[in-house]
């Protein structure tokens, strides 16, 4: 049961405060869904073999379209429901065409489709703990969010350079997470040290659908031009993302365009399929994840790092 709490509403990347919830007593595993356009819907095939097979999801971490479907799943919104949308889903229903100084459209419809599908429209009401992560265009810097209103978060972890307009939130001009996290793992780490503390109780499994964007040969237009260069960086950051996660499923969605919202079903069946393949794996990082919440649990010295009880305690403050 998610219990709210006050908190800032962002921070940099290895500052995000407390979840506001009350943790299992058995550890679930923290998602870390990366961004790809239409490759992303692969995490909808992820999420759909994950609660057929009954593993536990404690917490979401997302960057661009990862944001998108982690909140939505995170509210609540049927998996069902989700995929049939996302069937639906063309560029025109979330881009605005609109030439300007900082981009060729704007993702302000991202709005709409929020209202129309998710559950819960912040933070504080989602069922499953979760993070946005963003880019400070000013500093370079990771800017992640746990709390407060969605839309304009996700929105601006959606807000791919050359092409979004970057979305203003404080101070800050903030766009596409996946520039400083491709894969969001670092987000999804920390979020679960404030629940397990560092043991292997804290489980990070991420999900890398690559940003190249599907085409061969000589790049044709911009958007082409900037998705290339972004990927090409996006490579010697690898090492470093996934050096967070325990596990990294790699859906095969390479062959699909980062527009191809007409093969949602090919991107969910790779997701679905990548997980089947890793199941056994997962199911032995949960056993050594409950063997280690056990010992926390009777150890007088280690329940310091993991009590679910002080959850309902500081949420009662």
């Amino acid at each position: 049961m998610f219990m709210p709490r006050t908190a800032q509403p962002s921070m940099p990347m290895g500052q995000l405060d407390t979840p506001s919830t009350v943790p299992s007593a058995r550890p679930g595993i923290g998602l870390a869904l990366g961004g790809g356009f239409a490759r992303g819907f692969a995490h909808l095939g992820i999420l759909q073999v994950l609660e057929e097979n009954k593993i536990p999801i404690s917490h979401i971490a997302g960057t661009s379209v990862g944001s998108i479907l982690g909140a939505a799943y995170a509210s609540g919104a049927p998996l069902g429901r989700l995929m049939d949308t996302c069937g639906k889903l063309r560029l025109r229903d979330i881009a605005r065409w609109r030439v300007s100084r900082l981009g060729l459209a704007s993702n302000y419809c991202l709005g709409d489709l929020i209202e129309r599908v998710f559950e819960s429209r912040h933070f504080e009401d989602l069922r499953i703990p979760m993070s946005v992560v963003t880019t400070d265009l000013a500093s370079g810097e990771p800017v992640v969010f746990t709390h407060g209103p969605l839309v304009e978060v996700i929105r601006a972890s959606c807000a791919f350079p050359g092409l979004f307009e970057p979305v203003e939130i404080g101070t800050r001009y903030l766009a596409d997470g996946g520039l400083v996290a491709p894969v969001p793992t670092l987000a999804a780490r920390t979020m679960g040290t404030t629940i397990y503390g560092n043991s292997d109780a804290n489980i990070v499994i991420g999900v890398s659908v690559g940003l190249h964007d599907g085409y061969r040969g000589a790049p044709t237009n911009i958007f082409q031009v900037v998705s290339r260069a972004v990927s090409a960086a996006q490579k010697h950051q690898a090492e470093i993302w996934e050096r967070q996660a325990d596990l990294v499923l790699r859906p095969e969605v390479q062959s699909l365009a980062w527009d191809a919202f007409d093969r949602t079903g090919e991107a969910i069946a790779a997701g679905a399929a990548a997980t089947r393949r890793a199941l056994p794996r997962i199911r032995k990082l949960l056993d050594n994840a409950a063997a280690t919440a056990d010992a926390l649990a009777n150890s007088p010295v280690a329940t310091s790092l993991y009590r679910p009880d002080m959850w309902t305690a500081e949420v009662a403050q």
